[in-house]
């Protein structure tokens, strides 16, 4: 039985609505750097901001603003700005599943299509954002990043039976906090590898080791210690970690957010393409600390 036109736009809507649901389901519990952000809506393809000297405000050396004498001058003191422009950017990732397989294939290729897209774009995103927090210099050691950096030398690396993890983490607590941000909430990204190290780490302690806060699991979260959340991610690259200050560190300027469609071409197949446009903003560089060396051979 055909359906005549009416009844096939609106179940081409529906249609829509199911697939554009479930892929953004599926992203949101993978997304891992988006909680380090603020996200924050825009409508312009090219966004400035002003980067603020976060360095707290003093005198001269020969007026330093304390015991200023009756009548004398006072020291000037000026705030720094920079201006910082970011380019709106489009990821995205498509697939066009085959009719014969939709109908008769032995695998759900529909929702596995799904997923992997959801993951892909989500990915994507999410390298974007570790990319621009580090200034790339996690992939390019000729970089140098904007944000403040740990060197951890040999034998001290995480792994390694001289590891001091959680003077590491709290070194990094340190360095934030002397630049005035808060840090009862930290956040630290690490690879997989190096939760394994932590993890040995702790137990190899016994008893001498703090206990390692839990939660509920979600986005990358695998508890936490010293005060920050642990936070497992695969887009932060081998020997390093990311420690930082949630929604003060940088914000993720959203053209528009995860969106789906759909385009069924019927008994042929039925194309599913994802997409989101944005682009990463690191505002407060010192609220961010980037580890090298979490691994000996690296």
């Amino acid at each position: 039985m055909t359906q005549n036109l009416e009844e096939q736009h609106e179940t081409g809507k529906m249609r829509t609505s199911f697939y554009d649901g479930t892929i953004k389901g599926m992203a949101r519990a993978t997304y891992k750097f988006k909680q380090a952000v603020s996200i924050v809506k825009t409508s312009a393809w090219k966004n400035y901001f002003w980067r603020e000297d976060p360095d707290t405000l003093t005198g001269s050396d020969t007026n330093t603003g304390k015991g200023i004498p009756r009548g004398a001058a006072f020291p000037h003191a000026t705030k720094t700005f920079q201006r910082v422009i970011s380019v709106i950017e489009k990821y995205g990732l498509e697939d066009n599943i085959a009719w014969e397989d939709l109908i008769s294939d032995d695998v759900d290729v529909r929702d596995r299509t799904l997923l992997g897209i959801a993951e892909g774009v989500a990915k994507l995103v999410d390298d974007e954002i570790w990319s621009k927090l580090t200034g790339g210099a996690a992939a390019d050691r000729a970089l140098t990043p904007e944000c403040q950096t740990i060197t951890i030398a040999w034998p001290n690396s995480w792994e390694g039976s001289s590891a001091a993890i959680i003077d590491d983490l709290l070194q990094a607590k340190q360095l934030i906090a002397v630049k005035n941000y808060p840090v009862d909430n930290l956040l630290a990204f690490i690879t997989p590898r190096d939760h394994r190290s932590i993890m040995t780490w702790l137990y190899d302690k016994g008893a001498q080791a703090p206990a390692i806060a839990t939660d509920v699991a979600k986005n990358g979260y695998v508890g936490t210690i010293a005060g920050i959340s642990l936070i497992i991610s695969n887009s932060v690259t081998a020997s390093h970690a990311l420690v930082v200050v949630p929604k003060r560190v940088g914000t993720w300027k959203e053209m528009i957010p995860l969106t789906t469609i759909t385009k069924d071409d019927p008994l042929k197949s039925l194309t599913i393409r994802c997409a989101e446009v944005g682009v990463t903003q690191l505002t407060d560089p010192n609220a961010a600390v980037l580890f090298y060396g979490t691994l000996s051979n690296f």
